[in-house]
């Protein structure tokens, strides 16, 4: 694949075999006959599979550049990372960047979209594993801090976005449609919780908000190092947490 992504076209063929000369004829044609109407068709047979083609080649070069901002904004954070950068880490030209991403932001917020849309495909494949609901429940929780304590830098990228308290980087829709990724991946918690207990919509929700809040404060002092020198472990701590749940919320 060229560096710069460029596809040169082919020119138009306006000889008497090529389209434009074809379309000369249909033109005069239609000067002196009435085409019958024919019923809409679809793609011909042979152009289907170069749509086909067409549509991998863009996703595969809009994942070049995903990956490669992905390293970049591991490595400076979304305010000192630059289009040019991304580009250069990429091996393509800024401008072919465009077409698939207007600014930066908008490439951050694909590279957490694509992160959270694999962590939501590896809980569930892990809650799929069992029918058992408590051992689902053990299952999504680990799965869930498993995904982040391998891919440390995920959620590092998450967090960068707050500094301080409040939200910064990204576009009120950007941050939404986030939201709503999350969300999904965390149905699969919840929906494990309310399978174990029975829960109602609401007692759902505050339990779920409970699970998500102390897996994230877990990940955050085993990233910083800083339960080691409590003398305890995340291992030992989240599987505390979760007997004590299970426990508490064990149907009666």
């Amino acid at each position: 694949m060229p560096a710069n992504f460029r596809v040169r076209g082919r020119p138009p063929d306006t000889g008497p075999g090529g389209t434009g000369g074809i379309l000369t004829m249909m033109l005069s044609h239609t000067q002196t006959t009435t085409a019958p109407q024919l019923p809409a068709r679809g793609p011909a047979p042979a152009v289907r599979p170069r749509m086909a083609r067409d549509q991998a080649v863009r996703a595969l070069k809009r994942q070049i550049i995903v990956d490669a901002a992905r390293s970049v904004f591991a490595e400076m954070g979304l305010e000192a990372a630059s289009m040019r950068g991304i580009a250069a880490a990429a091996g393509c030209t800024t401008g072919a960047i465009y077409p698939y991403f207007r600014n930066k932001e908008e490439l951050y917020a694909a590279v957490l979209s694509d992160g959270l849309t694999c962590l939501h495909e590896h809980m569930a494949t892990a809650a799929s594993g069992t029918t058992d609901p408590r051992e689902r429940v053990e299952i999504v929780l680990r799965s869930y801090f498993a995904y982040y304590r391998s891919r440390p830098d995920e959620m590092s990228l998450g967090l960068y976005l707050y500094h301080g308290l409040k939200p910064a980087g990204l576009t009120p829709e950007l941050d939404r449609r986030l939201n709503r990724k999350l969300s999904q991946a965390l149905d699969v918690i919840g929906d494990a919780l309310a399978a174990y207990a029975g829960l109602d919509a609401e007692a759902r929700r505050m339990e779920l908000c409970q699970v998500f809040s102390y897996l994230m404060g877990l990940l955050i002092c085993d990233c910083t190092h800083r339960l080691g020198s409590l003398g305890s472990n995340a291992e030992a701590m989240l599987d505390r947490y979760t007997a004590d749940l299970l426990r508490r919320l064990a149907p009666h």
